[in-house]
């Protein structure tokens, strides 16, 4: 999927909130930026060699086998490192440690995340201990080679996904449905055929994408981060070579939002002994990302709720208000009313190069997309909607990837979302059951369950887990992890009330499950509840990364605002990053 559930890389750039008491957080690198390091200029080694990189980033390339349980596979891969170095020397006392991030997806790019939070991630840890904020592509994805992208170029890409756009939605009709399912098959049969990740005596990258692999890659990197800071601890108290010198197990620090959450996990049960501090945010249910009958989207109609509440409260600041309105009913019929005008026969939007209809499937994933993210996009859904209930022109949807020129596909915030859309049912329809021996039949048996609980929010997680029924058996992972998800690691679960993608049950049930862990609770809507910074959420973190003292169970923080306040002025959507 484009833009919905978990796959969701939501380009939005990161909080330049300020904690009361801090100073001003360092300002988000521009897309210019994101642009400026050769990444071929990186030879692979099986050490992490760094050198400069974007500015004020080291940058490495890892080799790692293909196939962790083959040893006598020839093939290796090479994951992209990213690091933001501490402000301390590494053998300094009052070194932190690294902390590893990863984005979510799967198919987010670790090195754009890393290049956007890392110094806001710094600063809000930093003191006593100063911490080196480290991530990386995973296999398959953006700077990692062999990448497992299967279209050549974005252009490419946008074609398939607008076919896909023009049939209409799995909710639409028999015919939408089966033109999804022909689009999917063939997506599917790109994938295995083409060049691309593909090895001459035949093995493929895409066999080996789950997140089994992953957790294995990065206990790999944890364990090169210590051998590395062990060299340097020795080169720098000139402890000689042959002298004996005390050895512990390295311990991943990591931070893991969406998707990230179930590779914290599944890294957790699978190597527990190798877990120092977790915090997972915006939470999945691992038994439920493996289940046929995968479900996610409890919370979505609530939050659509909260929009048309929050708007009748905000009169004049929401642009779908109507000074005649009595109550927030008089909202939700509008929207209701649009729906009916739209499903009657969709409407047209020109501007920024596209002539296009818009109809009711495109505006309701525009209303899912602003429930990911309440305090930036409602206002925007807001005015998108007024506009195209007045009969104005509201250009493409704010929600939409612009058309991939040139100079577009040279933007490295862009080629990742471009490319990378095909990465994510090679990861998430690996660590699922096996599904490609079933006919549609069997997926419609999915889409109505979802469809008669969710309504049309079912039939767009639907359309995320469609391509686990068409992709090809002979991309099927040859690893799998699949339980069981528990152990004794004091987790920081975190994760709003209310979530579209994540439900707060998901960070609840794991809190159990993993003993000695607890679930920190923010009490808002959206996507993720550590951005942006809110005092409570982060005072908690802080004690907790730092620390290892997790916060009274049943703990409930209030968010930095909420939609449509005026205390959410000074936060503009253009200065964040939201993964998962």
């Amino acid at each position: 999927m484009r833009a919905t559930i978990p796959t969701l890389l939501l380009c939005i750039r990161l909080a330049a909130a300020i904690l009361p008491g801090q100073r001003p957080l360092s300002p988000a690198p521009t897309a210019e930026e994101f642009s400026t390091f050769d990444w071929t200029k990186i030879s692979a080694a099986d050490d992490l060699n760094y050198e400069k990189c974007y500015d004020k980033f080291e940058c490495s390339r890892l080799t790692v086998p293909l196939d962790w349980r083959n040893s006598s596979s020839p093939h290796n891969i090479s994951l992209a490192i990213v690091r933001l170095p501490a402000k301390v020397p590494e053998s300094h006392r009052d070194h932190g440690g690294t902390i590893i991030t990863n984005p979510g997806g799967p198919g987010g790019s670790g090195v754009q995340q890393a290049l956007s939070i890392s110094q806001r991630l710094q600063e809000l840890l930093d003191g006593p201990k100063y911490y080196e904020i480290l991530s990386f592509d995973p296999r398959g994805i953006f700077h990692s080679k062999p990448n497992a992208y299967c279209f050549d170029s974005a252009v490419e890409s946008e074609i398939w996904y607008e076919q896909k756009r023009a049939a209409g939605g799995l909710a639409d009709g028999e015919y939408p449905l089966k033109y999804n399912w022909a689009a999917e098959q063939a997506r599917g049969q790109l994938c295995a055929n083409t060049e691309n990740g593909r090895f001459e005596d035949g093995e493929n990258i895409r066999q080996h994408l789950s997140t089994a692999y992953v957790a294995r890659d990065m206990l790999e990197i944890v364990k090169k981060v210590e051998q590395r800071r062990t060299a340097i601890y020795r080169r720098d108290n000139q402890i000689p070579v042959q002298a004996s010198f005390p050895t512990s197990t390295p311990k991943i620090q990591y931070v893991g939002t969406s998707y990230g959450t179930f590779l914290g996990q599944t890294f957790a049960a699978m190597y527990p002994d190798h877990v120092g501090r977790m915090l997972l945010d915006a939470n999945l249910d691992p038994d439920n990302w493996q289940a046929r009958y995968e479900a996610s989207v409890d919370d979505h109609a609530q939050i659509r709720e909260i929009f048309f509440d929050a708007c009748f409260s905000a009169g004049p600041e929401c642009a779908f208000y109507r000074e005649y309105d009595k109550t927030s009913d008089d909202i939700r019929a509008r929207w209701e009313s649009l729906s009916e005008a739209l499903e009657r026969a969709p409407m047209f939007v020109t501007g920024k190069g596209r002539a296009t209809p818009i109809t009711l499937d495109d505006v309701r994933h525009g209303f899912f997309t602003a429930t990911y993210q309440p305090l930036f996009f409602f206002k925007k859904i807001a005015k998108y909607l007024n506009d195209l209930a007045t009969g104005a022109n509201p250009g493409p949807p704010f929600w939409q990837l612009p058309i991939p020129t040139r100079e577009s596909f040279n933007d490295e915030l862009l080629i990742n979302r471009y490319m990378g859309g095909e990465v994510s049912p090679a990861v998430h329809c690996s660590d699922g059951p096996y599904l490609s021996d079933e006919s549609i039949e069997g997926f419609k048996t999915y889409l109505t369950n979802l469809t008669e609980r969710y309504g049309w929010g079912g039939a767009i997680q639907a359309d995320f887990k469609i391509p686990c029924w068409t992709w090809p058996a002979s991309l099927r992972t040859k690893w799998r992890y699949d339980g069981p998800f528990n152990s004794s690691v004091p987790i920081l679960f975190v994760n709003n009330r209310l979530d579209p993608a994540t439900p707060a049950k998901n960070a609840k049930k794991m809190a159990n499950s993993f003993n000695g862990s607890v679930f920190l609770e923010q009490d808002s809507a959206g996507h993720g509840a550590m951005w942006p910074p809110s005092p409570c959420m982060w005072q908690y973190i802080k004690k907790y990364m730092v620390e290892g003292e997790l916060p009274p169970p049943g703990t409930v923080c209030e968010p930095l605002c909420r939609p449509f306040e005026d205390e959410c002025e000074g936060i503009d959507a253009e200065n964040y990053w939201l993964f998962g």
